[in-house]
């Protein structure tokens, strides 16, 4: 449905962004366009599309809110991740300088008949 219907078949004269959520509203309406026009003009009158319309506003604010905060968290991972990394790098180095060490102990030991029991 057109906004230019909609305001035909309502009287009102939506925002554009109003006009997106009642869309959205008559795309969920199982009837026709007169139909759904029908039971707007109810509840609006009743103030359940005022209610529904604030209900759709918080709900975005706080999709924005929580998109934010994943992304905050996403860099905090990142950061993170590449501290972990870096440790996993230095612990494998320390774990090759361990292999080599005992490497050269038992070498030494074979070298000077160390017994290694």
């Amino acid at each position: 449905m057109l906004m230019s219907e909609f305001i035909e078949r309502t009287g009102y004269q939506p925002s554009n962004e109003e006009y997106a959520q009642i869309e959205e509203s008559y795309y969920a309406f199982p009837g026709n366009k007169d139909e759904f026009c029908v039971q707007w003009k109810k509840d609006y009158r009743d103030g359940h599309w005022q209610r529904e319309l604030t209900l759709r506003r918080r709900m975005a604010a706080m999709q924005v809110e929580y998109i934010a905060k994943i992304e905050e968290q996403e860099e905090s991972l990142k950061f993170y991740r590449a501290q972990f990394d870096e440790s996993i790098k230095v612990r494998e180095a320390l774990e090759q300088a361990q292999d080599k060490l005992a490497r050269l102990e038992r070498c030494f030991h074979r070298v000077f008949g160390i017994d290694e029991r």
